[in-house]
């Protein structure tokens, strides 16, 4: 057996046992990790997780606070919105100076920009 085979057959194991699938977007992030705050853009977007781009790596196991800008025009309503994520990084990676950051959602809500000016 050759080794590209090899390689192939491990990809197709490791797309199987994902869960959800993946959605492509580039979407701005707010992140906040150990009383740090971090820009970051989005890659990919699935129900259970997200894998964001950023400058810095965070360590698995991080507990992180995130809000996922929604710009005007990517969802049925017009208006600009966000999805205020709780999570933990599950797997991190660099590609040259570039870290990507892999982690759970464990809890979310939607909230729009008229929500937050009645929070508060």
């Amino acid at each position: 057996m050759n080794d590209g085979y090899k390689q192939s057959c491990l990809d197709l194991g490791n797309l199987e046992e994902r869960s959800a699938v993946r959605f492509p977007l580039s979407l701005p992030v707010h992140v906040i990790a150990s009383d740090k705050f971090y820009e970051a853009v989005t890659e990919n977007i699935s129900a259970n997780g997200i894998l964001f781009k950023m400058k810095e790596v965070l360590e698995p196991g991080t507990e992180v606070d995130f809000l996922i800008q929604m710009r005007s025009g990517t969802e049925a309503n017009p208006e600009t919105a966000a999805i205020h994520c709780f999570g933990r990084i599950v797997r991190t990676f660099q590609i040259g100076d570039q870290a990507h950051a892999a982690a759970i959602i464990e809890e979310y809500k939607f909230q729009n920009e008229d929500t937050e000016m009645d929070e508060e």
